[in-house]
């Protein structure tokens, strides 16, 4: 993808919610590496600490397979995975403090794949997007803690095809198609202009 097109649909996508209400994956491994001493394995026949090198879960010196739970410093269920050989399969969550489900994501051979979902701690869809081997493959959703749509963008094979996004006020913000490898559409970067200021942008810029 052209830096120039990608950045333009970074502004226009990602920095523009900063008023709002950001919408970001979240990071696993960052979560392993600020919690890691409070990592338990389930089961009787487990013992022993595990450790992540490179994206792997080891235990001792084998690639880890089993159930792993992660818990907060006052013992609340922080994550539940699951390991095949070191890498995440299967499906993963994780918990708000009040044990409610903040996000269930599935794995297979450590990538993304199939309908990862997250919801608002008031209980509202926070976002929805759809892998195939670790790349984006269909819908990619969000929504404000309201409740009201935020943004909607096809991929095919891991890139942006078209998308939308809205304010929460059902204005849009942000329209885009790619179109024979051109990026094609109105973007605005600032969701805090006044509906008086505000102005789009409409681009059009190469792709490689």
């Amino acid at each position: 993808m052209n830096k120039v097109a990608f950045g333009l649909f970074l502004i226009g996508f990602f920095n523009s919610i900063g008023c709002t209400y950001p919408v970001k994956e979240s990071n696993a491994k960052d979560a392993k590496k600020s919690i890691l001493s409070t990592v338990s394995i389930v089961g009787n026949n487990h013992n022993g600490q595990v450790i992540w090198k490179n994206g792997i879960c080891f235990q001792g010196t084998e690639p880890f397979t089993g159930e792993l739970m992660q818990a907060d410093s006052l013992g609340n269920p922080v994550s539940k995975q699951f390991y095949y050989h070191g890498k995440e399969e299967g499906w993963s969550e994780w918990y708000y403090p009040d044990g409610r489900v903040n996000a269930r994501r599935y794995y297979h051979k450590g990538e993304k794949d199939s309908v990862h979902r997250g919801w608002w701690p008031n209980g509202n869809l926070r976002f929805e997007y759809h892998f195939h081997r670790g790349q984006y493959e269909g819908w990619f959703r969000e929504w404000y803690v309201s409740g009201k749509p935020l943004k909607a963008v096809w991929y095919e094979g891991g890139e942006e095809i078209r998308g939308i996004g809205w304010r929460e006020n059902g204005k849009i913000y942000m329209s885009f198609e790619v179109r024979n490898g051109r990026l094609f559409g109105l973007v605005n970067p600032n969701l805090c202009y006044s509906l008086q200021k505000e102005k789009g942008v409409f681009v059009s810029e190469k792709r490689k």
